[in-house]
């Protein structure tokens, strides 16, 4: 399965004034620095911005794309990450995920996460096993068709969070059986062979300016590379 996105910007500021920024991530590319030492959206931030403050509001995995905002300055971050915790800062993603569903309704899935530190993986476990986190989300499911090569039945959904758990789109969608195409950890053989990775973006953004409280929407429905490899598929 052949791809190639070095001719593609590691992110592209879709609005930008002297408190916050928002942007596509592509994927490939950490959110914040870690181990491996490789490059971020961060580093290149303070770049852009000729200053070392970048206040991360949320962060995408690195194989996640889609849409972010990022403040500029503490005082914006800070009143962007409450609106985050309030629900006000509403975040939808587009994933694509193996299998079909009976019908189109939203549905409200709900499981409680454990996330191992060391390997930075959640579980699902019972409500009453110790250091558990409910984990809430609804999924959508919006078009079905067949995968472009191997002719399984996957499903693009929409998924708007509740709570705002690590990993909780991938473990939940697992824990449904019907894992994500392309993720390798919290997929199966047959869903980890149908995409380049996971394919989950980050499709749609609203919240309240933090200092003027201008109500902000941004949409992009799927990633570039989403479009090139289902593009006879995706409406």
């Amino acid at each position: 399965m052949a791809h190639s996105s070095s001719l593609i910007p590691p992110y592209t500021i879709l609005f930008e004034d002297q408190h916050l920024a928002v942007l596509s991530k592509s994927p490939n590319l950490l959110s914040q620095s870690d181990i491996s030492g490789d490059p971020s959206l961060v580093d290149l931030l303070r770049v852009h911005f000729g200053r070392n403050y970048v206040g991360l509001v949320h962060r995408l995995d690195r194989n996640t794309s889609g849409l972010m905002v990022v403040g500029k300055r503490s005082k914006s971050a800070d009143r962007l990450s409450a609106q985050l915790i309030s629900g006000e800062l509403e975040r939808q993603y587009h994933a694509i995920l193996l299998g079909t569903f009976p019908d189109q309704k939203e549905q409200r899935w709900e499981h409680h996460l454990l996330k191992n530190e060391k390997t930075n993986e959640v579980k699902i476990v019972t409500p009453s096993t110790p250091g558990a986190k409910s984990a809430v989300l609804f999924a959508t499911p919006l078009q079905s068709f067949a995968h472009p090569e191997s002719g399984d039945l996957v499903t693009l959904t929409r998924f708007r969070l509740e709570t705002g758990r690590s990993h909780q789109i991938r473990a939940q969608a697992l824990a449904m059986n019907h894992p994500l195409l392309g993720d390798l950890k919290y997929g199966t053989s047959k869903s980890r062979s149908l995409f380049f990775r996971t394919a989950l973006h980050s499709a749609f953004l609203s919240f309240l300016h933090p200092m003027s409280g201008e109500p902000m929407k941004f949409e992009e429905r799927y990633s570039f590379d989403m479009i090139r490899f289902f593009s006879t598929s995706l409406e």
